[in-house]
């Protein structure tokens, strides 16, 4: 089984290839840096992280199919793929804070299947005529020689995206459930999309996306990981039942009252109000026995690799508590393997 950590987009880019390598020392084989709104640019990043590294797979998680064209993302994913010596995977999503450049996130399905077929096309060295409702491409080709047919990955949370992944990715990421209910869920929407395309469970790497903080302070745990775990419960607010999750009367009326976006002083305020069993739900938290436990349980309902979020909490560094994960948490749960970063 592989482990994974992906928060590493706060890190300056200076400091990209020097923290890359300890994670891949400390025995991460998979290294995800984020490409959402204003953050340093991810494909830099990415490029500064292949230079650091010799055998972990890197890669944008998650890129969108909205602010690049496709074809503009195939060509930097086939750049890093060949700086890294052909070790570059993509994770695409829907994409978020689109509204802050006037994008209107339309058919996010259609959006994602059309660059699938774009990215792949490209990124294998054909010449690419494609005529979609989101893009065109008209008889491009990538201008230098590296071929890979590069992995695709797709993040979803809603069922019509984690269909999709089914359909026609390598890998789906199943973003911030944590607990049997909400991954047996997600299963089913992608089992039911192999199925649609005539395809079997080993056709697709399942990754389990998850907020974690390891901390003795249960509580200091809790507090860090709160935050996103609210912002999951806004952005899952239509398949909360699905998930068997009940909000708290007065939390409820906040997160109809704030529709889909929240300020974020109002988001922090409101993650107060979030039970235990909701913050649960979409967060591995606690000591370092805890949260092995409950990654044990994570690992028994399907998922083939372990993504971290690390969000530490006051007094916490980020490399602290990504190498507690490493030190003490994943011996725990698999004694061999490749762990991802």
């Amino acid at each position: 089984m592989a482990f994974g950590i992906a928060s590493l987009a706060d890190t300056p880019v200076a400091s990209l290839a020097d923290r890359a390598g300890r994670l891949e020392e400390a025995g991460f084989d998979q290294l995800w840096l984020a490409d959402e709104r204003l953050l340093r640019n991810v494909y830099v990043g990415l490029a500064a992280m292949a230079a650091g590294t010799r055998r972990s797979r890197i890669g944008p998680s998650v890129t969108n199919p909205y602010t690049r064209h496709p074809a503009l993302t195939a060509a930097a994913i086939a750049t890093v793929d060949e700086l890294s010596g052909g070790r570059a995977v993509l994770a695409l999503g829907a994409g978020g804070g689109l509204e802050q450049f006037g994008i209107d996130r339309v058919n996010p399905v259609g959006a994602l299947r059309e660059a699938t077929e774009i990215v792949r096309g490209l990124t294998a060295g054909r010449k690419v005529d494609f005529a979609g409702q989101h893009f065109t491409v008209n008889g491009a080709q990538l201008g230098f020689s590296w071929h890979r047919q590069i992995p695709v990955y797709i993040a979803a949370r809603g069922p019509r995206i984690l269909e999709l992944a089914g359909q026609v990715a390598d890998g789906v990421i199943i973003g911030g459930f944590a607990q049997p209910t909400g991954l047996a869920y997600a299963m089913d929407k992608v089992s039911a999309g192999l199925s649609r395309a005539g395809r079997a469970r080993a056709d697709i790497d399942v990754v389990a996306w998850l907020y974690t903080c390891v901390s003795d302070d249960r509580e200091a745990a809790r507090r860090a990981v709160s935050r996103l775990v609210m912002a999951s419960v806004i952005t899952s607010r239509t398949i909360l039942d699905r998930l068997g999750i009940v909000l708290p009367a007065e939390l409820a009326e906040r997160v109809a009252a704030g529709g889909w976006t929240y300020a974020e002083e109002e988001m922090i305020d409101a993650a107060r109000l979030l039970p235990e069993e909701v913050v649960e739900a979409f967060a591995v938290y606690g000591t370092a026995d805890e949260c092995a436990r409950r990654l044990r349980e994570i690992r028994s309902c399907g998922a083939d690799q372990l993504a971290f979020v690390v969000l530490p909490g006051t007094g916490m560094t980020w490399e602290e508590v990504a190498m507690r994960i490493a030190r003490e948490v994943l011996p725990q749960v698999s004694g061999s393997g490749a762990w991802s970063a």
